[in-house]
């Protein structure tokens, strides 16, 4: 997504907070923007003294629990509504399978939450899993902001102190993202069945 990461810092440049503002929320709520990625290169302008540090990480932070939340509230009151209406989703909702997921997510909230924060489309889903299967509002409101608060912490961090090398740094980012989620698939799909049994008892 580098790419996408090179459109976007331009606006970023110029309208400073109110663009990091509007594209981390967006990230957040729905669509898979690198907001990461984002922070990184930002707080690497930090350090030149272009964006005031603490300015900017309230700014993130803000964003993202907004944007986490609605996304959250939409897929609670809407999600199954909505899918329900496709024959392959309406299928998935109803499995025995998905059932067992809803479960596992309850008792395991928080790391299932914090560690999506890191990872954008793990972040979106996990917002709409927690959302669609209900877990309390509190108990994922109470872990969306401590997964955020480390988040947010952490990719400033990087960027701030690594300033001029923070492509270098956001490359190894971003291909760490993608071997450890190909990893999480590949752990599902050859322990699968052994998790389905544990959780069903």
């Amino acid at each position: 997504m580098d790419f996408l990461v090179q459109a976007i810092i331009p606006y970023v440049l110029l309208y400073k907070y109110s663009a990091l503002f509007v594209i981390t929320f967006l990230a957040s709520l729905i669509v898979p923007i690198p907001a990461g990625t984002l922070l990184v290169a930002s707080s690497a302008f930090a350090s030149q003294g272009y964006f005031n540090m603490t300015t900017l990480i309230i700014t993130v932070i803000i964003a993202n629990i907004i944007g986490d939340n609605l996304s959250y509230w939409l897929a609670r009151l809407y999600g199954r509504v909505i899918l329900s209406k496709v024959a392959f989703f309406r299928k998935i909702l109803a499995s025995k399978n998905f059932i067992l997921v809803e479960r596992s997510i309850d008792r395991h909230t928080g790391p299932f939450i914090i560690i999506s924060r890191f990872e954008v489309i793990s972040n979106l889903t996990a917002n709409i899993i927690c959302g669609m299967s209900k877990v309390s509002y509190k108990k994922f409101v109470t872990y969306e902001i401590i997964g955020t608060f480390a988040n947010v912490s952490f990719y400033a961090t990087l960027g701030y102190f690594f300033g001029d090398s923070w492509q270098a740094v956001n490359k190894l980012i971003g291909d760490f993202s993608i071997i450890f989620f190909l990893l999480i698939i590949l752990g599902v799909s050859l322990f699968w069945k052994k998790i389905t049994v544990r959780l069903s008892r």
